[in-house]
């Protein structure tokens, strides 16, 4: 690991606190518009913001690109292969809360999806991962659009 500057630390520690969270989980835990605290946090299988302990670079734009691949690539997995039935945005806000901001049930992501794209159900099969893209490119434009760090 690189010898990071104090003030650089600290200021990453800053943008690690900002940093919107992807959650998941197979139980329909909190509703959309809603504070949880951050010892909450594990309620869910499995969450993901910004990490500083994992980052091992000085370069504010490595953070960024760490940041991004992290989301994507979480992203992608747990809602391709984790099983799970609800995805969750969560932003900071003060004394350690995060307000739900996005929640989708990925079922009815996935029936609502096709009804609209594809309403006499006349799909064709090499298709059938659309949906979950669909909803894998929306919390990421999400992420983004809350992230204090734009990517």
């Amino acid at each position: 690991m690189f010898i990071i500057k104090s003030r650089y630390k600290k200021h990453l520690q800053r943008i690690e606190k900002q940093s919107p969270i992807v959650a998941f989980s197979e139980e329909d835990l909190f509703t959309k518009g809603t504070l949880a605290k951050a010892d909450e946090l594990n309620t869910f299988n499995k969450h993901l913001g910004l990490d500083i302990k994992e980052t091992y670079a000085t370069s504010y734009k490595v953070i960024k690109d760490y940041m991004a691949v992290n989301v994507i690539m979480f992203t992608d997995n747990y809602l391709a292969c984790g099983g799970h039935r609800f995805v969750y945005l969560l932003v900071p806000r003060p004394n350690q809360n995060y307000e739900i901001i996005e929640k989708e049930n990925i079922v009815q992501w996935s029936e609502d999806y096709w009804k609209r794209e594809d309403p006499d159900n006349k799909r064709n099969w090499c298709y059938f991962d659309e949906d979950i893209n669909d909803l894998y490119g929306y919390i990421r434009e999400k992420f983004n659009k809350h992230s204090r760090v734009k990517m």
